[in-house]
C-alpha cells in the first residue's frame, strides 16, 4: 500500500490560523487610531507655534517701526495679514478640521471670552470641537 502526503491544511490548522489573525488585528487597530490622534495633536502645536510665533514676530516689528501707537494696533488685523507681510507661507490646514479655519482671539477681548470682537489678532486655536485623550478640547491649546 502506498504512502500519500498530505498536502495543504487541515480544516482545524485554517481555523486555528484565522484566529489568531482577527485576535491580532483587534489589537492593532485601536494602536493604529491612537497613533494617527497623537501625529495630529503634534502637528496641531506645532502650527500653533509658527503662527504664535509669527504673531509674536509682527507685533515686534510693528512695535520698531511704528512706536507710540496703542498695544491692540500692534498685532495683525488678520492671519492673512501675516501671510502678505511674509511673516508665514501660508496660513496652515487644522489637522482636526483639514482647513484653514482657525479662530483667533483678540488682544481687546475678555478673558475666556466665547466669542472676539475681531479688532486683532491676539492669538489662535483650533475651530476643531474634539477633545484630547485627557478630554480636553482642542481649542482650548
Amino acid at each position: 500500500m502506498p504512502i500519500t502526503e498530505k498536502k495543504g491544511l487541515s480544516l482545524l490548522e485554517l481555523i486555528v490560523c484565522t484566529v489568531i489573525i482577527g485576535v491580532l488585528s483587534t489589537a492593532a487597530v485601536p494602536l493604529a487610531k491612537n497613533l494617527v490622534r497623537s501625529k495630529k495633536e503634534e502637528l496641531l502645536r506645532e502650527h500653533l507655534k509658527d503662527m504664535r510665533k509669527a504673531i509674536d514676530r509682527f507685533y515686534e516689528k510693528k512695535a520698531a517701526k511704528e512706536p507710540g501707537l496703542p498695544d491692540s494696533q500692534y498685532y495683525p488685523k488678520t492671519l492673512n495679514e501675516l501671510v502678505e507681510n511674509r511673516f508665514l507661507r501660508k496660513i496652515p490646514s487644522d489637522p482636526f478640521t483639514e482647513k484653514p479655519d482657525w479662530l483667533t482671539r483678540s488682544s481687546t477681548d475678555a478673558d475666556n471670552a466665547a466669542i472676539s470682537n475681531m479688532l486683532n489678532v491676539f492669538d489662535v486655536f483650533s475651530a476643531s470641537d474634539k477633545t484630547d485623550g485627557k478630554g480636553q478640547p482642542y481649542s482650548s491649546w
